[in-house]
């Protein structure tokens, strides 16, 4: 579950654009520290001015894998689809280097404060040291995935988007595609302890509103907004909350419902049913759908011109005779 506590995967723009030059969303990777009277062993892996360990590569393999489900014989393919994503990483930010494209502090502050919104400054603090250990490495690859969003969109900026004719011969070759879910808007409190959860309902029960304890009490990021989510589509959810939710009626509130990190309750707002959209409803998406085409098919090709531009050396026989579980 992701750090919005009861999506399956978090979906924006940074992400989006992260998505375009890896094959797996929300990958961060730690580089290796020197350690005190230990042999960081052998260079693996040089792309421009970046020397890799076979160490470093390991950790970088290991995190960029550890929420996926690999199967035992497909771990070797894995390995070298994560490789090829490590590799394209460095490329654009040896690319950032050579072209001049940094991140102001002002930038990485204002990013700072959106990512964090909704997040209490030690809840954040936690979450950071659950996931990395220390936060200073977290801020580091931060501001080096606003980079690589910058290289991004500087090298895809004149990029002409899709016109009217295209868009229409899209939706008319696969109106199936576009045909929308049953969706459902609601707000909630989260808690990460049942008691917690306990408590705020019986508050509901004897006449509070949800929106207000939520804003006060949830641990939720979604807590500055009275804990409103805002429409979800059916399936996107956790199993037990998405089951939860979608048998209930505008106006229910659903009892504590127990999710894959922490205590749900749920107020439902409002509901659409799902079925076949008219085109007018949906060319803004379908227009999405063709640049994030166009952007993915360019970013691949820009890349593998880095790889002629850039240095990228790779002892292949040390990377094979890595364990990687």
């Amino acid at each position: 579950m992701s750090n919005r506590f009861i999506f399956k995967r978090k979906s924006n723009i940074f992400y989006t654009l992260f998505l375009l030059v890896t094959a797996f969303g929300g990958l961060f990777f730690v580089e290796g520290c020197d350690r005190i009277g230990k042999d960081p062993g052998p260079v693996v892996l040089v792309v421009g001015d970046q020397q890799l360990t076979a160490d470093v590569l390991k950790q970088n393999l290991l995190l960029a894998s550890e929420d996926l489900p690999i199967p035992a014989k497909e771990t070797e393919n894995i390995k070298t689809a994560l490789l090829d994503n490590i590799i394209d990483r460095y490329l654009i930010l040896e690319y950032a280097k050579q072209h001049g494209i940094v991140v102001s502090e002002k930038e990485f502050q204002a990013r700072l404060i959106d990512i964090k919104k909704g997040y209490s400054e030690s809840l954040f603090e936690e979450m950071l040291l659950r996931k990395w250990g220390d936060p200073d490495v977290w801020m580091k690859r931060f501001k080096e995935q606003i980079v690589i969003e910058k290289v991004i969109n500087a090298v895809t900026v004149h990029m002409e988007p899709p016109d009217y004719k295209e868009m229409k011969a899209r939706f008319e070759s696969n109106p199936n595609h576009y045909k929308a879910p049953e969706e459902i808007r609601f707000r909630q409190i989260f808690c990460r302890t049942k008691k917690k959860a306990n408590e705020l309902y019986g508050k509901i029960r004897s006449g509070e509103s949800l929106a207000s304890l939520a804003r006060k009490y949830s641990e939720g990021p979604e807590a500055v907004d009275g804990g409103e989510v805002g429409w979800v589509a059916k399936g996107i959810l956790d199993e037990s909350l998405d089951k939860m939710l979608f048998q209930m009626a505008p106006g229910d509130i659903s009892p504590v419902t127990k999710g894959a990190s922490g205590y749900h309750i749920f107020e439902v707002m409002d509901r659409r049913p799902g079925g076949f959209r008219a085109f007018s409803e949906i060319i803004d998406g379908i227009e999405e759908d063709l640049c994030q085409t166009r952007r993915m098919s360019f970013i691949k090709e820009w890349l593998q011109s880095l790889r002629s531009d850039i240095r990228v050396k790779i002892n292949q026989k040390a990377i094979d005779s890595m364990e990687f579980s």
